[in-house]
């Protein structure tokens, strides 16, 4: 049960929101921590699907190994998510608070999933804007998501940083870098180390940032719908059948 504001929903409808269509994940369970009549923190436990077979490409640690087909046994620990909701003002806000992913399972699009069933959640809630604190892969993974820089500053160190990276490879500029995903989506077909030099550049380079989200502002959502998309496409490639 969420009951916050004039807000409520029951556990089914928790269950229905959270229901994804992501081919190794049997569910994401919500599981309260704390609750008070303005505030609940909760994790997101993702469940496995027994007998889904997947090209695994990394250790769970995120080193590179030689691609294996395996086939997970329903018992895997893939990871889970720590969110907090409370109300501010008579308005509902979010916060991300942490993701702990094994790595053996990224570039499968789960992380992914899990933020769009998340995202229902929200919306069933009203919630008016999602705040977070981008470290670690989350640098270039949130940009993706449709987060945008909290500080103008951070904005123009990672425009300057970008451009001067650009320019010492010879490589094409942005027209404008304005918003966080100018830089992670920045020519997708130019590859560095076999990641486009959006993604290579901010997971080298890019400073740790703050990040919100609009849930009612459409340039948010269409960001993160079309990084979506991609990686709808690109996890058929490492999940057979």
């Amino acid at each position: 049960m969420i009951h916050l504001t004039n807000k409520r929903l029951n556990e089914r409808e928790v269950e229905r929101l959270l229901e994804t269509d992501h081919p190794m994940v049997a569910k994401f369970s919500l599981v309260p921590l704390s609750v008070t009549e303005n505030h609940i923190s909760f994790k997101l436990v993702i469940e496995p699907r027994a007998g889904v077979r997947y090209y695994q490409q990394r250790d769970r640690f995120g080193r590179s190994i030689q691609p294996t087909l395996k086939t997970l046994t329903g018992d895997e620990e893939i990871g889970e998510a720590y969110r907090r909701l409370y109300v501010m003002s008579g308005e509902i806000y979010a916060e991300n608070q942490s993701f702990f992913p094994n790595q053996e399972f990224n570039d499968l699009g789960i992380g992914s999933a899990l933020y769009e069933s998340q995202e229902r959640l929200y919306d069933a809630l009203g919630v008016k804007r999602v705040d977070l604190y981008a470290v670690s892969v989350g640098v270039y993974v949130w940009a993706r998501q449709g987060f945008d820089f909290v500080h103008a500053s951070t904005l123009w160190s990672v425009r300057d940083g970008f451009a001067s990276f650009l320019k010492g490879r010879g490589l094409p500029l942005p027209q404008h870098i304005e918003r966080s995903w100018d830089v992670a989506n920045h020519r997708r077909d130019i590859l560095i180390n076999q990641d486009p030099v959006g993604k290579y550049w901010m997971l080298n380079n890019a400073p740790s940032w703050e990040g919100y989200k609009l849930m009612n502002d459409s340039l948010f959502r269409e960001v993160a719908e079309k990084s979506r998309l991609e990686m709808k496409a690109k996890r058929k490639e490492r999940i057979p059948g």
